[in-house]
């Protein structure tokens, strides 16, 4: 019992500090996929990004780390990103009428992006572009991205 008491209490010391220095975000994207997204900051530059939602009418999971990159344009609050992360697409396949192929497939990512958190109100807007390789079932080669945004908190 006491070391539920303890991992608890650190648990919230940890989320409070999270919480007061606006390093979580949430917010959805629009795109491939559209749904929901958060970000979760681990420093000034350093970042995990995941999401849920809908790619082709079918669920699409993924998770992104993210390394931002400051000061390349004149704006302090635009940052531009580069990672690698991985997701899961459950795909279902309409092979003929009244039949259906379900496909799990796995992809590696590699998104990179722009992003601009305004100061004042904690609201970052973001643009996305994302190579995949889709390496099961079989290999393959898409793009994904979307426009979206956050509310930092």
């Amino acid at each position: 019992m006491k070391n539920i008491l303890l991992l608890c209490t650190i648990f919230l010391l940890i989320t409070s500090s999270l919480f007061a220095t606006n390093n979580i975000g949430a917010g959805f994207i629009l795109g491939d996929p559209s749904g929901l997204t958060a970000k979760f900051f681990m420093g000034k530059s350093d970042a995990i990004d995941i999401g849920i939602g809908e790619s082709a009418d079918d669920l699409y999971i993924y998770g992104d780390y993210l390394r931002h990159f400051y000061g390349i344009f004149p704006l302090n609050e635009l940052a531009v990103y580069f990672g690698a992360g991985g997701a899961l697409h459950d795909w279902e396949h309409h092979k003929k009428h009244y039949y259906y192929e379900d496909e799990l497939r796995i992809e590696i990512r590699i998104p990179c992006g722009i992003e601009f958190i305004a100061r004042k109100v904690p609201i970052g807007v973001f643009l996305e572009l994302v190579p995949v390789l889709r390496f099961i079932p079989q290999v393959d080669f898409g793009i994904r991205g979307g426009l979206g945004a956050r509310y930092y908190f």
